[in-house]
């Protein structure tokens, strides 16, 4: 049988070609991914956060008074944005602004401290200041620690490190204020347990582990609703070693 090499050629290049569309069409959109995210990335990890970050120096005038609520100021920056290196300490709550139960700011007018607790603190004990920031430190925190664990109907959201972030917080201001409280020696059994509860809470949400989470969240719970409040509405989890006013 005889060839035309021409028409031999013309076939193979035909079979050639609809071989690379087909290829193409296929592995083209996966192999382009992949070498625009190499291309993109680089050396950095893109993070996405929910909250801004703060400097040290901004959680150190809070912890010296400047605000003694303990309590960041609101601002308008967005619930998530993306970031190519994680920021410092979370300080502005934002949260999921969709959900249906917002970041509510601490009163100070719910103070109602239990017997087992208000010898820490007023004369010859711990500061006002001192007082607020134990308040708001629990307040806050437990705020996070319901939304995540029970999602939007129940508090704001945040993720597990961003929690683990603003507990730091909060521990990093309350343990600036007992350096500067005159008579912390005499409130040690309350400033050492809420040093270890805090230390606690941040290790369960740096090990994503739902178990000391809620754990923790039983003590915060505890020490915002019935140690600091006196809500009688709030369940009683009996977690911390201190007596409500029931």
């Amino acid at each position: 049988m005889e060839f035309d090499k021409r028409k031999v050629l013309t076939l193979a290049g035909t079979l050639v070609l609809a071989g690379a569309v087909v290829v193409g069409g296929i592995y083209g959109p996966s192999a382009w991914k992949v070498f625009m995210d190499r291309s993109i990335s680089g050396d950095q990890n893109p993070v996405v956060m929910q909250t801004p970050p703060v400097d040290d120096a901004s959680a150190t005038s809070i912890g010296a008074g400047g605000n003694t609520s303990g309590q960041p100021k609101a601002t308008g920056a967005s619930p998530a944005s993306t970031v190519t290196n994680p920021p410092g300490i979370n300080v502005t709550p934002q949260g999921d602004v969709s959900g249906s139960k917002k970041y509510k700011e601490p009163d100070t007018k719910d103070l109602a401290l239990a017997p087992s607790v208000q010898d820490y603190f007023g004369d010859g004990a711990l500061s006002q200041d001192a007082l607020n920031l134990a308040f708001s430190a629990s307040w806050n925190v437990h705020q996070y620690v319901d939304g995540y664990l029970y999602g939007p109907n129940a508090g704001p959201q945040m993720n597990e490190q961003d929690i683990k972030k603003y507990i730091v917080f909060h521990k990093s201001v309350w343990d600036n204020q007992m350096k500067k409280e005159a008579e912390a020696n005499k409130a040690s059994s309350l400033s050492n347990y809420l040093d270890v509860m805090f230390n606690r809470g941040i290790d369960a949400f740096n090990a994503k582990d739902k178990v000391r989470i809620e754990q923790f969240h039983q003590e915060i719970h505890d020490l915002d609703a019935h140690i600091l409040r006196n809500d009688t509405s709030a369940k009683i989890y009996g977690a911390t070693p201190f007596a409500t006013k029931r």
